[in-house]
C-alpha cells in the first residue's frame, strides 16, 4: 500500500494550556512548540480544539465576546501558524473559531502543512454555543507521508458513525482534538461533566482505532484557570488499538513513530472489507417502524416462545 520511499512520520500531541481570549499569546506558544518539535524530528503536532481562542466553555459568552474570538481562515492567527510551520518544517493542527465569508461562525480545526496547503474541518456537532453553526461534511485528505488524514473535533468523536465514516473515506490517521470546559463561565457541575466526557473519550478511542484500523492522535486542552479535574491529555494510538504514548500532564509534548505496516495488517481494516451496507439502511432513518424488526414468536396465551439447547461440557457442539 505504501512506497518505501515515502518518508516516515513521527507525530506528537500537545495538550496546550491556552489563555482565554489572547490569540497572540496562544499562537506564540504554538510556534515555540513547533520549534521544539523540529528538534525532535517530529513531522506533525496536534494541538487541542479551540486552542487559539482559548475558551473551552463558550456557552455563556456574550455576542461581543464570541465575535471578538472569531477570525477568518486567512486571518492573522492562521497566517502566523502557517509561517511557524514553514519555518520549522513541522505540520500543525490548531483549533479556531472561524468567521466564514457569509458571517456564520464555526468551531473549526485547521491543519497547516509545510508545503503551504491548509485543510479545514468544521465541527459536525457544534453544541458549544447557539451562535456557532455545525459543519455539514467530513474532512479527509492525502499527505506526502503516505497516510490519509481525517479530522473529527471534540464531540464529533462521541458518535461511532463519524469515525466509521471517516475510515470508509480512506482515512488511516485520525486527528482528534478535544477541549474540556473550564473558566468562569462554567458551573462546577458542568466542569465535572465535561471532564468525565473527556475521560470517557480517552477510554473509547483505543477501541475505535482498533475497530477501524487507523492511527489516532488525541489532544485535549484546558484553559489557564481550568478545573483541576481537567488536566489536559495527549494520546497516540495505533491501528490495533494499542496506546503508543500517553500523558495527563498539561503542556507536555508526547510523540510516537507511526509504523504504517500496521494499517493493512490490522483486524479493523480486514473487518471493513466484510461490511454489508445493504443491512444498514436503518442508520439513515430518523425513526423505526415495527416492521423494521423481526416479530417475536408468541403463543396463544401471550407467552413468548423460548427454546433451549443442552450441550455436554465434554462433547463438541455439532
Amino acid at each position: 500500500m505504501f512506497s518505501s520511499t515515502v518518508p516516515s512520520l513521527r507525530v506528537a500531541a500537545m495538550p496546550l494550556v491556552s489563555r482565554p481570549g489572547d490569540a497572540p499569546h496562544n499562537v506564540a506558544r504554538i510556534a515555540d512548540c513547533l520549534a521544539l518539535a523540529a528538534e525532535k524530528d517530529i513531522g506533525l503536532v496536534v494541538f487541542p480544539e479551540s486552542c487559539i481562542g482559548g475558551y473551552g466553555g463558550m456557552a455563556k459568552l456574550h455576542r461581543a465576546e464570541l465575535d471578538a474570538l472569531a477570525e477568518p481562515l486567512d486571518g492573522p492567527s492562521i497566517r502566523a501558524v502557517a509561517d511557524a510551520v514553514e519555518r520549522s518544517g513541522v505540520a500543525a493542527g490548531v483549533g479556531i473559531i472561524e468567521r466564514a465569508s457569509d458571517g456564520r461562525l464555526f468551531n473549526s480545526y485547521v491543519v497547516c502543512l509545510p508545503d503551504g496547503v491548509r485543510h479545514c474541518h468544521r465541527k459536525l456537532h457544534a453544541f458549544g454555543h447557539r451562535r456557532i453553526s455545525s459543519g455539514d461534511r467530513f474532512t479527509v485528505f492525502d499527505t506526502a507521508w503516505g497516510l490519509r488524514v481525517g479530522i473529527l473535533i471534540g464531540g464529533d468523536n462521541y458518535l461511532v458513525e463519524n469515525m466509521r465514516m471517516t475510515a470508509l473515506m480512506g482515512a488511516t490517521l485520525l486527528i482528534a482534538p478535544h477541549r474540556s470546559d473550564g473558566g468562569v463561565n462554567c458551573t462546577d457541575d458542568r466542569r465535572t461533566r465535561s471532564a468525565s466526557m473527556g475521560q470517557s473519550l480517552r477510554r473509547l478511542l483505543p477501541t475505535r482505532a482498533g475497530d477501524n484500523g487507523m492511527f489516532v492522535v488525541f489532544s485535549e486542552g484546558v484553559e489557564v484557570d481550568g478545573p483541576e479535574q481537567s488536566s489536559g491529555a495527549g494520546m497516540i494510538i495505533d491501528p490495533c488499538g494499542r496506546v503508543l504514548a500517553e500523558s495527563s500532564a498539561r503542556d507536555e509534548l508526547i510523540s510516537a513513530d507511526l509504523d504504517r505496516g500496521l494499517i493493512d495488517a490490522s483486524a479493523g481494516q480486514q473487518w471493513l472489507t466484510t461490511r454489508r451496507p445493504e443491512l444498514y439502511g436503518l442508520l439513515t432513518r430518523s425513526g423505526h417502524q415495527a416492521a423494521d424488526f423481526e416479530p417475536r414468536s408468541v403463543s396463544a396465551r401471550g407467552a413468548i416462545a423460548l427454546s433451549f439447547a443442552q450441550v455436554s461440557r465434554n462433547r463438541p457442539i455439532r
